[in-house]
């Protein structure tokens, strides 16, 4: 059986397999807006809201990074 975690240790699902190219860049796109428009509002870069938008972007990053290398293999 595998072992599950609850709350905060639980991993974020994303469902962004659905998302096509375009969609995939205007989340991330947004999401970069809203780090931008809360640094304007004097968020800090490590404050819990920062790095938890930091994490979505990656997250989006990664499966960007995974679709461009399955086009060039």
């Amino acid at each position: 059986m595998t072992p599950q975690a609850f709350g905060e240790e639980a991993p974020t699902q994303y469902k962004i397999d659905h998302l096509n190219d375009q969609a995939l860049q205007n989340t991330m796109n947004s999401i970069l807006n809203q780090m931008k428009e809360a640094l304007q509002q004097g968020e800090g870069l490590t404050s819990e809201y920062m790095v938890q938008l930091s994490q979505q972007l990656d997250t989006y990053v990664l499966i960007a990074q995974i679709r461009k290398m399955r086009c060039i293999n």
